[in-house]
Formats: structure tokens, C-alpha cells, sequence
């Protein structure tokens, strides 16, 4: 009872990666953003997304498991270390960074929000 157990937890985290990977590949925007904001771009977003389809494959059938779950560990790790050294390497740029990522997010033109920069002089007023 317990193996079945965690089989088909194995085959839920294979389907959880899936889903995952297919957004990754399709481009949507809750995916596509986070990457945008980091700096990774379109490339890093392709090949995140195969390697977690690959691994949600593999998680699926119960034999290839260990590859799988190595797999999106893998995925983890490097986006984990992307993130950090983009915030890392844009200490002092974080205004600017603010204000790309929500331009980013909005896209530039729409007219829908507009960019508000907050100089040092001024405070967050809660």
C-alpha cells in the first residue's frame, strides 16, 4: 500500500511538471514574466520548459523516477541561481530594476498603468 502511495505522488509531481512545462513552452504570461523580469528571456524560458516536460515523463513511469526527479532539480537549482545573481548583481539598481520589471509586466504603451519612480528623498508611506 505504501509503494502505491508513492507512486502516485511521483505521478502527481510528473503531472504537475507537465502542466508546468507546457506554460513555459506556450508562453503564457504567469510564466513568461517571471523569466522577463531576471533577465532570462525567451531562450532560457524554451529550455526550462523541455527539460521539465522531459522530466514530467519521466516522473510519470515509476522505473524512470530518479531521472526525472534529477531532472527538475536540476531546473530548480538553475533558475534559483539565476534569480539570485540577478538580484545579487542589481543591489544598487533597485529602483530601476522596479520600475523595467513593472514596465515589463504592463508592457510599454499600453497606457494602462503609468511608471512611477520613487526618488531617494521620498519614503513609503503605509
Amino acid at each position: 500500500m505504501k509503494t502505491i502511495a508513492l507512486y502516485g505522488l511521483q505521478m502527481l509531481a510528473g503531472l504537475v511538471a507537465l502542466a508546468a512545462g507546457y506554460a513555459k513552452l506556450a508562453g503564457m504570461d504567469f510564466m513568461a514574466i517571471p523569466f522577463a523580469m531576471i533577465g532570462l528571456g525567451n531562450t532560457f524560458l524554451v529550455i526550462a520548459g523541455t527539460i521539465e516536460i522531459v522530466a514530467g515523463l519521466c516522473l510519470l513511469y515509476p522505473r524512470s523516477g530518479a531521472v526525472g526527479a534529477v531532472l527538475l532539480a536540476t531546473v530548480m537549482i538553475g533558475t534559483m541561481g539565476a534569480s539570485l545573481g540577478t538580484v545579487i548583481s542589481h543591489r544598487g539598481d533597485a529602483q530601476q530594476f522596479a520600475s523595467q520589471a513593472v514596465r515589463t509586466a504592463v508592457g510599454q504603451g499600453s497606457g494602462m498603468v503609468k511608471s512611477v519612480i520613487i526618488k531617494k528623498s521620498q519614503s513609503w508611506d503605509i
